[in-house]
């Protein structure tokens, strides 16, 4: 009664813990940071470098906690990120970050508002929602304002921006030449533009029963009668409005957005770590359609809508799951007695349930890959289960009552099972040593797998027993599988027989087949990161070239989606185009802000069912399957290799200073091909060219671009000696242009809406030409001289951004892989032109460094498993020996791994090392179920009869194990394909370790332990 009340009490937990939580695609791989953001209009990169960034740089790197800091140092702003090392919490170190800036701050200028310090808080994106249907931006922002403080009462969503968002501002365009007309004083004109309107209190007056506060009108919000405002400057009188001109604007937007060719302001929605996607799209289309009611003449649209791809690939994840649960039942009905296979199953959905409960209670969400771990484990939590019951069903045939049969067999199975759930643990937790944002990545794997095998032992011999007791009896009925069983015995005993007849010469036959296949496979194998998969999206990204403004920008952006709208015909395939001028993202989806940037989204439809699993086995296991917009025939690459040739004019006639097409992959890596450089600046850029060169000549490789511009230019005025006699020194002249060149705030106005700000800039703002020309009021006098007179100008080229990594200067080259090459292939025909550079060091970043990284680490996590699970064998055996022949199973099984790839035609990836990792835990399970009953045998006869009865047990469990995994190898799509090479080791790697638990480990026995010649079995 106590096991049942306690089963019911896990499954609501369960089902407690499935509502609330998170759903994703995939896990967050950002590493905890804290991040450093200062402004300062109209300073340049190099100059906020001088007098902010590289002091802030030094004391961040000199704190323990801080693994690196790299900073993007832009034309009149900062930021600055110090990524934390493993085991330090950003909350812990943000403290300490804001103690330097403060300390730090007296060392700013004094105009410099103090850089904001906070942690780097993780989010998802949700979903874009794209405002049209007005001219009127003005309005559209208003909506979209409107719409925002709605948003933002849903509590978890954690970020709401308006794409192309501008406040109304009050903007005085100062005519130099009519206040020199009128002989005004620049210093008291702006101190009286300045005092046209406060915002500040007067004070109170308290009387008994009524308070009064005292406050000014704050100037007003017509532009016309702020123009007729009179202004006493000096002794003089004037009307604003008699040198300058007074308009009320948009401030200007950091970014525009359009959407399918047409201006538009886009809202896009992101999540924190908590809060399930799929409700909250829901809740906020359900807004949506309140405002469409609301505002009939406008239109709502969202795109690239995460919560309908977690749903659909949620959905194909939990189909192939249940369709494993499917094979797993009949192949135990088939093969074994159908109570041991009911038993079995009932043990599956309970250790599922202790698994959710894991992964809520431990912080995760439910994404991909917590799923696919499931479907990973999936045939391996049976393994056992089976051992478990057919143990006690042994002992029930023998004539024990079930209570007992109960007790002796699952007692007398622990210490094997005990040693064979250890040696999968230990398998793969040493996963988690993995570093760096693709070990943040891929953690949950492990731990989710590992959380179910656990959950799994404890279902083999708390609940099993119980359910073996009321369910398990002896059939009298013998099934055909007997006879199948029979023959299975008699074709094993005659091939053992062979075997173990000539010992030496079979095993110098296995081992030379096996070593030499290996070796013949591993020479023609290639390496990459991860497998491509099909996304939902195509990203255009890129730069016009510095020295642009937005609206420029614009323009030939507009040519961009002219070409598509014009060729590509939108329909079952391509739902919409986006477009955001201003930024442009890379491969982990972080944005880079920049006037010159653009970035185009092609929102493509779901796909349309590819394969037999898709078409006719997911409609009917999904849990909320839903075809409606899985339409799209076309992969993404295909949809993506078609935009190439469509743009191709463009990258040939360099009409783009970059333009990249790619299709978005996990966000595991920012570039395919990276490597940064820092030196002297003249010898980087030299370095630069010869790389892009190289690559150039490098097949499948594309979208070549660099991070080095020079097309600004830092003007740098020093007064002269007539200037100096004169009294103008270099204050006197920063005071006298600021007005004209800063277009900074000089006064507010209270509205409707808030506080307006009050801007001032020169007629002739934007005209180099006009600047030597401008006319500089000298000290204490009312004539003026022109700027060419009093000042020298040096002109300084200027990196547009600076980048730099913990202190230094960097600046790198980057390309995308059109995936006929590896990364690995593509340095090893440009590491000749690397080595040759003089004068600069390089890095290798991108996917290569992170193949190096991972391959070493997944290597010293493989060592370790292999020590970890040696030890458990020791305990298990008490013998170094025995221990050792089940061990010589791991690298031998390395060619079942290779056909399998070779067969399913991939190529060995990050997911094949982490899973041969774990297949060395899985395939010692079946080794040690043999070793445990040949080392009873006296004779080779014995070793046989032995064999003979683990024969079973260890075919079932492999068969079990492959099924399981089988959706996974055969029938992967969309971003389960990344772990389908992990499926492929465990499942080919299990299929060919079964025949060599079965063969190889009797014959390795025998020489060992029975070195002298014995005579044929009789």
């Amino acid at each position: 009664m106590l096991n049942h009340m306690l089963l019911l009490f896990i499954i609501v937990v369960a089902l407690f813990s499935y509502s609330n939580i998170p759903k994703e695609i995939f896990p967050p791989s950002k590493l905890d940071s804290v991040t450093v953001s200062g402004f300062y209009s109209g300073a340049s990169s190099k100059l906020l470098d001088k007098i902010a960034v590289s002091k802030i740089e030094q004391d961040i790197s000199n704190l323990s906690q801080v693994a690196k800091v790299t900073s993007i140092i832009k034309n009149g702003s900062f930021f600055v990120v110090a990524e934390l090392k493993k085991g330090y919490e950003a909350g812990a170190v943000v403290d300490e970050i804001k103690d330097i800036i403060t300390n730090i701050k007296s060392d700013l200028p004094s105009d410099m508002d103090e850089p904001i310090v906070k942690v780097n808080e993780l989010v998802f994106p949700l979903v874009n929602i794209s405002i049209y249907g007005y001219d009127d931006k003005q309005k559209l922002l208003a909506i979209a304002n409107e719409l925002k403080d709605d948003l933002m009462q849903f509590e978890q969503l954690s970020e709401v921006s308006i794409r192309g968002d501008s406040d109304l501002e009050l903007l005085i365009t100062l005519d130099d030449r009519k206040i020199a007309a009128y002989e005004l004083d620049i210093d008291a004109l702006i101190g009286a533009i300045s005092s046209i309107s406060t915002i500040f209190p007067a004070g109170a007056i308290k009387e008994y029963g009524t308070h009064y506060y005292l406050t000014m009108a704050s100037g007003t919000l017509d532009a016309k009668e702020l123009g007729e405002t009179i202004l006493r400057v000096g002794q003089k009188q004037i009307q604003l409005q008699d040198i300058a001109t007074v308009e009320a604007v948009l401030s200007d937007p950091d970014t525009i957005s359009r959407f399918n060719g047409q201006q538009n302001i886009t809202i896009s929605l992101s999540k924190g770590k908590d809060g399930d996607s799929i409700e909250l799209v829901k809740q906020v289309k359900e807004l949506l359609n309140r405002y469409e009611q609301k505002y009939e003449s406008l239109h709502f649209d969202t795109f690239a809508d995460t919560s309908v791809w977690i749903k659909n690939r949620l959905n194909t994840v939990v189909s192939n799951i249940a369709f494993g649960l499917i094979l797993l039942f009949a192949a135990l009905f088939y093969f074994i007695n159908y109570r041991i296979a009911i038993v079995v199953a009932i043990g599956i959905p309970t250790s599922f349930a202790i698994g959710l409960i894991g992964a809520y209670y431990f912080g995760f969400s439910l994404n991909m890959l917590t799923l696919l771990g499931a479907l990973i484990a999936l045939g391996m939590l049976v393994d056992e289960a089976i051992v478990v019951a057919e143990n006690i069903y042994r002992y029930i045939e023998e004539g024990k009552s079930k209570t007992q049969a109960a007790i002796i067999g699952a007692l007398e199975m622990y210490p094997a099972v005990l040693t064979a759930t250890a040696t999968t643990i230990f398998a793969f937790l040493p996963i988690l040593l993995m570093s760096g944002e693709v070990g943040k990545f891929i953690q949950v794997l492990p731990i989710m797998i590992v959380i179910l095998l656990l959950s799994s032992f404890v279902e083999a011999f708390f609940f099993l027993p119980l359910h073996s007791k009321q369910i398990l009896q002896v059939s009298q009925n013998k099934k055909n599988v007997e006879t199948i069983w029979q023959v299975s015995k008699q074709i094993y005993g005659k091939i053992l027989d062979f075997i173990l007849t000539r010992r030496w010469s079979s095993l110098f036959v296995m081992l030379s087949v096996i070593i030499g296949a290996t070796l013949l496979l591993v020479k023609v194998m290639k390496f990459e990161f991860m497998v491509p998969f099909d996304a939902t999206q195509v990203y255009i990204s890129g730069s016009v070239g510095s020295g642009k403004t937005l609206a420029q920008t614009e323009e030939e952006v507009k040519k961009l989606e002219d070409a598509i709208l014009k060729n590509i015909e939108f329909g079952d395939d391509i739902a919409s185009l986006t477009s955001i001028i201003g930024l442009k993202l890379d491969g982990q989806n972080e944005a880079s802000m920049e006037e010159f940037y653009f970035q185009l989204f092609l929102n493509l439809h779901e796909r349309a069912p590819t394969n037999f699993f898709e078409k006719f086995i997911t409609p009917i296991l999904s849990p909320a399957y839903d075809s409606s917009n899985m339409i799209r025939h076309k992969s993404s690459f295909e949809i993506k290799n078609e935009v190439e040739r469509i743009l191709s004019s463009f990258v040939k006639n360099g009409d783009f200073a970059e333009l990249s097409i790619f299709v978005p992959q996990a966000g595991v890596v920012k570039n395919d091909i990276e490597i940064a450089f820092s030196g002297d600046e003249n010898s980087v850029a030299e370095a630069i060219e010869k790389v892009k060169l190289a690559l150039e000549q490098i097949g499948g490789v594309g979208g070549i671009q660099d991070d080095l511009s020079y097309d600004n230019v830092e003007l740098k005025l020093k007064p002269n000696r007539y200037a100096q006699m004169l009294g103008v020194d270099e204050r006197y002249l920063l005071n006298a242009l600021k007005p004209f060149y800063l277009k900074a705030e000089y006064a507010k106005i209270f509205s409707d809406s808030g506080v307006l700000q009050i801007r001032l800039q020169g007629v002739q703002k934007d005209s180099f030409e006009y600047l030597s020309k401008l006319n500089i009021q000298l000290p204490n006098s009312t004539q003026r001289v022109q700027l060419k007179d009093l000042v020298t100008v040096e002109k300084i080229p200027t990196q547009t951004n600076v980048f730099k990594e913990n202190t230094t200067q960097i600046n790198s080259v980057t390309a995308v892989l059109d995936r006929t090459k590896t990364s690995s292939e593509v340095y090893k025909e440009l590491i000749p032109t690397l080595n040759a550079l003089d004068g600069v060091k390089f890095e290798i970043k991108g996917e290569q460094r992170e193949n190096q990284r991972v391959q070493k680490e997944l290597l010293q996590a493989f060592v370790i498993a292999m020590l970890l699970i040696f030890v458990a064998l020791i305990w298990m055996f008490e013998s170094v020996v025995k221990s050792l022949i089940v061990l010589s199973i791991i690298p031998l099984s390395v060619l079942g791994i290779l056909v399998g790839h070779l067969i399913m035609g991939l190529n060995i990836s990050m997911p094949t090392l982490i899973g041969i990792v774990g297949l060395a835990g899985v395939i010692v399970n079946d080794g040690i179920i043999m070793m445990d009953f040949i080392k009873k045998a006296k004779t080779l006869k014995e070793i046989k009869q032995y064999a003979l009865l683990r024969l079973r047990p260890i075919l079932i469990t492999s068969l079990t194990t492959f099924l399981g995994l089988s959706t996974l190898i055969f029938f992967a799509s969309g971003q389960a394909l990344i772990l389908q090479p992990m499926a492929v080791t465990l499942g080919f790697g299990i299929l060919w370790a079964t025949v060599l638990n079965l063969y190889f480990v009797p014959l390795v026995y025998s020489l060992v332990y029975f070195r002298t010649k014995n005579p044929l079995f009789r």
